[in-house]
């Protein structure tokens, strides 16, 4: 066994040239030591992609899988789909149990550095949190930080600095000995090259992604790569593959102390099923259309749609959230914390459209006492200026009829600590 500690280098990643950690290609730091053991003895290997709508589209993700399984000598590689677009590494915590874990993976790429826009000192919490997760429950099982670029990140980049986020994760890669790499840097390479150009709106390429200059074309949207800008992502890890499976002495993940002792370790997702609701609730089927993309990975969800429909619950902890769908329907809800002033929450945003749902968490913001907490959730029959705040995306309401309706889609609770309450239906 052997167990990566904090230290001083961990800290100074944060002490690089202009204030950044300097933006390496890739870090082997402990490698992949039981991966690449049970891919050299030719047994399956379970291969797990915890990440937002980079890692769900098929790009980087299906090349690599594909790679795996040409490259690896033999028994076959299975893939574990894990990917929410539009989701951090708060609600990854949350849901690593369900969507990873329990399907027992002997590898993990953790891809949130794009979708991880909150602050630093939190990212460093939900990330170390889905390590010890990981090696709590399976000390054998391998991780790989995976760091994609968006135009945000772009000039930390070109200055030869991560961005803060990857800073963050930086410091958890480095105190736990976990292997990186950043499928970005070749991007600004080319780009400072001139061979690349980082935006340009889809119509303006080519077949095969270029422009009208012969340039590859990153991106449409200054955040999702193009066929080609994912064809860039999956070469880095291509070059940097031997490196990471040079380590094959087996050995057990154990773990030391914390970076930080609020770390999301007991992060988890607890379905509404069976918690204590009042009002008219309803379970959607499986095949409802409102379950969205990508339905395998949408838990059972309730919906409400009269007002006073509610539930209530009770958890120790310092952290908790809300998973629910987003969509043309979502209204306003209103969630109080034991006697504090009341949180009216909506899952809509621009992104909401007649024809797209998708999974949403919201976390709550207060600071909370680590201790026992009250919570209530309430759908309101307020109605909610769907159609400004479609505006403050550039967009408008294309069927105003489809979003008439203000409900609430509910799937579930996020809790940094547990829920100390037995749940008891009320709803039938």
């Amino acid at each position: 066994m052997h167990a990566f500690t904090p230290t001083d280098a961990s800290v100074a990643l944060l002490n690089g040239p202009g204030g950044g950690a300097p933006a390496l290609e890739w870090q082997v730091r402990g490698g992949l030591p039981n991966f690449s053991a049970q891919a050299a003895r030719g047994g399956d290997v379970r291969v797990a992609y915890l990440g937002g709508s980079i890692t769900a589209a098929d790009g980087w993700r299906v090349l690599t899988t594909a790679f795996l399984r040409e490259t690896l000598s033999s028994g076959s590689v299975i893939e574990i789909f894990a990917a929410v677009p539009g989701t951090g590494s708060d609600l990854g915590a949350c849901r690593l149990d369900r969507d990873v874990l329990r399907h027992e993976p002997d590898l993990i790429f953790v891809e949130f550095a794009v979708n991880d826009t909150f602050a630093s000192e939190r990212i460093g919490q939900t990330i170390e949190g889905i390590v010890r997760q990981t090696w709590r429950a399976r000390p054998a099982t391998d991780i790989c930080f995976i760091y994609t670029l968006s135009a945000a990140g772009l000039p930390d980049l070109r200055a030869g600095r991560f961005p803060a986020s990857v800073q963050a994760m930086e410091c958890v890669a480095e105190a736990y000995g976990i292997p990186s790499i950043h499928l970005g840097v070749d991007v600004v390479r080319r780009l400072s090259a001139g061979t690349l150009v980082f935006q340009a709106p889809a119509d303006a390429t080519d077949l095969e992604g270029n422009d009208s200059s012969g340039r590859l074309v990153f991106t449409p949207d200054d955040v999702h790569p193009t066929p080609a800008g994912h064809r860039i992502y999956f070469a880095t890890i291509a070059r940097a593959w031997p490196q990471l499976m040079a380590v094959s002495s087996p050995l057990r993940h154990a773990l030391g102390a914390p970076l930080s002792s609020d770390h999301w370790e007991s992060a988890q997702f607890v379905p509404l099923t069976g918690m204590d609701r009042s009002g008219s609730w309803k379970l959607l089927a499986a095949t409802d259309p409102r379950a969205g993309y990508p339905g395998r990975l949408i838990p059972p969800t309730w919906l409400a749609s009269a007002p006073g429909a509610a539930v209530e619950f009770r958890f120790a902890g310092k952290a908790f959230g809300l998973l629910g769908l987003s969509g043309p329907d979502s209204g306003e809800f209103r969630v109080t914390v034991d006697d504090q002033p009341p949180a009216r929450v909506t899952f809509f945003d621009h992104y909401s459209s007649a024809n797209f749902t998708r999974l949403k968490p919201w976390f709550c913001p207060l600071p909370l006492e680590d201790r026992e907490h009250t919570v209530r959730v309430e759908l309101l029959g307020t109605s909610i200026d769907k159609a400004g705040i479609k505006k403050t995306g550039g967009q408008s309401l294309e069927d105003p009829a489809a979003y008439r309706a203000h409900r609430l889609h509910l799937c579930g609770v996020l809790v940094v600590g547990k829920l100390t309450a037995p749940p008891v239906p009320r709803c039938r």
